[in-house]
């Protein structure tokens, strides 16, 4: 048969062959994964790089798809071409192809060098925003894996149960945003895999079919649905190498967080001013959570905005004479990596107090990690993405640092949950010298390497054969909320976990929502440079 390049096909003809490799392949279903297939969408690559979006109407799909699977190369014939959709385009090309009960599909089993894998079309983070609420066109995205939640099943806004698992990205500027994962795409996504690579080496990741949402009209995410798919670590991606040379060569480890999942993560807390909280007892209500509500007034003086956290158990380092040690008796590590622990002052006009943002709260509210920020800044050097937030107004679920507070005058409280943004308010006057300051920005700069080692790629889970892991899937019973309330949920464990290791934390000054310790990798293969 005469093959035509995917760039040359037009409408109206009937006689097209195409040879081309299924790229993607994914059921389109309207509301939920329950509903049935309204129709099955492909995107087709040829020879050429060339790639164009198809589609199979539902009275066709039980005869068509036992001949298609993602990543193989197909001839097909007796298709049309038509206009493209109007809305959720896939790829850039001006037509698609519609797939019909005549349509024949046979399967290239001749190996074919060279026979391209991926498309996609990058967008950078920093430039989502004019994407927001727009369903034109998905977008594909690239960055580096920092955090990874579990997979927890939510009830949505329309009250169906549906899986959710959350990532946070972040791209070479050190912009984040967090990729909220539904449905079966949230267990197919290989946590435990991502989490255990990540500990030793960099994790970078290439999402594709995604939208830009918001939360409450604020808040940007990721939404990763039926369309999405992702490819990490793909060493024959140029664009994933390119973004690896500009990493260093110490990657940051990945964290596995939590979505909340315990009974009292939709509990309600008593509000409390904070001339209530002024009377906390560090030792009769260590644990004990309050909700507040309260403006950013400034920072503390003298006190850093991060610290040298153990790379085991996140306990701060002391310095000896050659190198540091990890504060927590029988810790051997001498490794290290910076996190935060920002000393907000908050005001509600009844009081003022401090309020503690460890390194998950920090990275929320900031959208940067402290190993990023202390490229630029000092440690008691306030950057200006921190002083920013001085005048804005959230209501916040807290508990009593109570090593910190016993001999205190007044007590001090770590932010465990922002519960909701209010914007910036007037600064409430008091006669204090703990105002932030805003330091000359410096320039960020990015490592280049020479040798650039083999990435560890890793491939989505089979949901088929998968048997649901208690450990890493749980029901969750929620109020509805976007992925801001996720957010919060995924950047803290829940609140029994948090309890067990109360004293801990006290005793060490440090970020709670951290595992105490990290399974090392098993050996790996060395890479060729």
């Amino acid at each position: 048969m005469e093959i035509t390049p995917v760039s040359q096909v037009r409408p109206g003809r009937l006689n097209y062959s195409l040879h081309v490799r299924i790229s993607r392949m994914w059921e389109f279903r309207s509301t939920n994964e329950q509903n049935d297939i309204k129709h099955l969408d492909l995107v087709l690559i040829d020879q050429k790089g060339s790639s164009i979006y198809a589609e199979i109407p539902p009275e066709v799909i039980a005869d068509l798809k036992p001949h298609l699977q993602e990543r193989k190369i197909v001839y097909m014939s007796k298709i049309t071409i038509e206009p493209p959709k109007l809305a959720y385009r896939v790829v850039d090309n001006p037509y698609m192809v519609k797939l019909n009960k005549r349509t024949v599909v046979v399967e290239d089993k001749d190996e074919v060098p060279g026979f391209p894998k991926y498309t996609f079309s990058l967008i950078p983070l920093d430039k989502l925003e004019q994407y927001k609420n727009k369903t034109d066109r998905f977008i594909d995205v690239i960055a580096k894996i920092r955090t990874v939640t579990n997979a927890t099943k939510v009830t949505t806004a329309s009250g169906d149960q549906q899986m959710r698992r959350v990532i946070l990205l972040e791209d070479l500027k050190a912009n984040t945003i967090e990729s909220s994962l539904s449905g079966k795409r949230a267990l197919e996504f290989d946590g435990d895999q991502v989490i255990h690579v990540g500990q030793h080496h960099h994790v970078i990741a290439i999402f594709v079919g995604t939208l830009v949402k918001l939360y409450k009209g604020h808040y940007p995410f990721l939404s990763g649905t039926s369309a999405c798919r992702w490819y990490i670590n793909e060493n024959d991606i140029a664009e994933i190498k390119v973004f690896q040379k500009s990493l260093p060569s110490d990657p940051i480890r990945v964290q596995k967080t939590y979505l909340q999942i315990d009974a009292d993560a939709a509990q309600k807390f008593e509000d409390r001013t904070l001339q209530e909280l002024k009377h906390v007892d560090p030792f009769l209500d260590m644990g004990q959570r309050y909700q507040c509500t309260a403006t950013i007034i400034g920072i503390i003086e003298n006190q850093t905005w991060c610290y040298r956290a153990c790379k085991i158990c996140n306990s701060r380092m002391i310095q000896k004479e050659n190198n540091y040690e990890c504060a927590k008796e029988g810790c051997p590590s001498t490794q290290f990596e910076w996190k935060y622990k920002i000393p907000f002052i908050a005001s509600d006009h009844t009081y003022k107090l401090e309020f503690m943002f460890f390194e998950k709260k920090g990275m929320e509210l900031i959208g940067k990690s402290a190993s990023t920020l202390i490229k630029q800044y000092k440690p008691k050097e306030i950057p200006p993405e921190i002083s920013a937030w001085i005048g804005y107004k959230f209501t916040f679920i807290v508990r009593v640092l109570s090593k910190k507070s016993v001999n205190a005058a007044d007590p001090s409280f770590e932010v465990l949950m922002i519960k909701e943004r209010f914007g910036k308010e007037p600064i409430i006057s008091f006669t204090s010298s703990n105002e932030g300051v805003l330091p000359e920005s410096s320039s960020s700069f990015i490592t280049e390497f020479k040798d650039l080692p083999l990435l560890i790629p890793i491939t989505s889970k089979d949901t088929k054969e998968r048997v649901q892991d208690a450990g890493e899937t749980q029901d969750m019973e929620i109020e509805p909320f976007g992925i801001c309330e996720e957010a919060q949920s995924s950047n803290k464990r829940s609140f029994g976990e948090l309890d067990n290791h109360n004293q801990e934390i006290n005793n060490n000054n440090e970020d709670p929502s951290e595992d105490n310790t990290t399974k090392r990798m098993r050996s790996q293969e060395k890479s060729k440079n």
